[in-house]
Formats: C-alpha cells, structure tokens, sequence
C-alpha cells in the first residue's frame, strides 16, 4: 500500500527523537542546506527551547537521546561555521576526525566524549535504562576526547539498512508488521497506548536521495482503527505516540503537532510552524559543558 507519490519541498526538514521515560523530545531541523538546528520539546507543557545550531552533516536515524532525554547520542561529519563555536568543538578544532561519534547534553552539541568512526559507515545507538551506551558502527573503540562515565560498548553491526532506518521506532515500542511490502519495503506499527485500540503504521518504501526525507529514507505514515479503516497521514514525515496516546507529527510543510485521536479521526490541540529559523550560533550554556 503506498499512500502518496509526490510530496512537495520544504524549505526544512524535521525528525523527532522521544524520550521513553520523560515527557521530552529532541527536534532535528535541516535548513537551510546544510545548517542543523536541535530544540528541546517539552511535551507537558507544549514548549520549545532552541538549542544548537551545526554546519555539516548530521544523521538523526542513527542517533538517539536518553530515555530520562537528557543525553543526546549522534553521528556528525565535521562542518564549518564562518565563526568559530565552542557549542561545537569539531568546528574550531582540526584534530577532530572528519566523521565521529559523540555524546553531549540535549539540545546541545558541545561533546563530553568523542569517538572517530570509519567514516559513515553506521548503524546507530542506543542508551539503556541504566545509562550503557551501545554504539553499532565501525570505530575507534578508544574515546579521543573525553570518555563515558555510564559503561559504553562498541558492537557489530548488520548491513539490513531498512531496518537500521527504522530502528529508533523499534527501540520505542514498533512491531514489524510485514516485510517486502512492496518488494523493497518495510511495515511497522505501534499501538496506541493505553489501549485506545487505535494503531499507528508506517511503510518504509526504500531509500531515494533525489526526493525529500531524512537520509534519503522515504515513509508513508497512517493510522488504523480495524482492519478496513485506514485513514492516511500523507502530511507526516515523522510520527509517533507520546505516553498519554497522543499523536505526535512532525510535517512536509514544516511544522510540529500535537493530536487526540477519536478513533482514526485526528483532533489537532497544537502545532509550532519551523520553516523561519536563521542559523544563529551561539555558545553552549555552562551546564552543557559536564555530565551532571
């Protein structure tokens, strides 16, 4: 089933990583070209608080944040700033390898260790209840800057990409739902929580750098009531449930929003447009500079 075939570009692109145990997120915004900007989402109170802004490369479905959201694991390729930035050190500092892994304080980039891979050649990470970071990539197994005071454990990695695309759902609570759908597809769903009966699906229809999506990934999202009513979501690049069943949508126009659902039928409480955001880097605050 594939939903849509066209979708129009967005002067940004948006991808949201959620926190399991704590009402927050991390919003990923590209644009323009290669800017990156993080904001916290503060779920509770429907809030925004800008963070860090990075020129390069950032691959937001191999990163991921805490489940507490207070720790943010990624995977950059170095890239300029036409001021140097202490919010980033890779953009000052010419011994930092071109490609890295890194840990800092969500939603800042100031690393508080660092580990060079070989190149993009990735899978992602995962934090555990218990503060073990698990890194699936080919790297350096040694930090060459600072290190991970939680216990840290660099494993193998499988070459199923489309599953590596959606491994941050699986790690939330996704089931695969079906494979090869289509041929070169994935299905996925997750139910509602607290049992609304209702379940949110995706479809990842493969991988194609020319058209709009995050890493080039492309996925058709839709919801379920029962078997025969399935109502499209052809807006959402990004979604997912928040704790209290609420659907969370990051837009192809650009925007965040918040739903109830009553049954398939969504009812919209709020919504935050991303698109007017100029780079504007600025120093880490203090607390971003330690792990406590």
């Amino acid at each position: 089933m594939i939903l849509s075939d066209s979708h129009p570009v967005t002067a940004c692109r948006l991808y949201v990583l959620t926190a399991p145990e704590a009402a927050t997120a991390l919003v990923l915004r590209r644009g323009p070209t290669r800017w990156w900007h993080l904001l916290e989402w503060d779920l509770a109170h429907l809030t925004l608080t800008p963070g860090a802004w990075f020129h390069g490369t950032l691959y937001p479905r191999r990163c991921d944040i805490s489940p507490d959201g207070r720790l943010f694991g990624y995977f950059a390729m170095k890239g300029s700033f036409s001021q140097p930035s202490s919010s980033n050190p890779s953009s000052s500092n010419p011994s930092w390898p071109g490609e890295y892994f890194a840990v800092s304080r969500s939603p800042w980039l100031q690393a508080l260790a660092g580990w060079q891979t070989c190149g993009t050649w990735t899978w992602g990470c995962r934090f555990s209840a218990t503060g073990h970071l698990e890194i699936r990539a080919c790297m350096h197994r040694e930090p060459f800057h600072g290190g991970y005071p939680g216990g840290f454990s660099a494993e193998s990695m499988s070459t199923d990409w489309k599953k590596r695309d959606v491994w941050n759902e699986l790690k939330r609570g996704w089931e695969i739902a079906a494979d090869n759908v289509p041929a070169t597809g994935l299905a996925l769903r997750r139910a509602q929580p607290g049992g609304g009966g209702v379940s949110l699906g995706l479809i990842h229809l493969g991988v194609d750098f020319k058209r709009p999506g995050m890493e080039g990934v492309q996925l058709e999202y839709f919801l379920q009531d029962n078997p025969r009513d399935v109502t499209p979501l052809p807006q959402a690049v990004w979604a997912d449930w928040d704790r209290e069943g609420r659907l969370l949508m990051a837009t192809r126009s650009g925007a965040l929003e918040v739903h109830r659902c009553h049954g398939a039928k969504l009812h919209r409480e709020w919504s935050e447009d991303l698109r007017d955001r100029t780079p504007d880097p600025r120093p880490a605050p203090a607390w971003a500079s330690g792990w406590r």
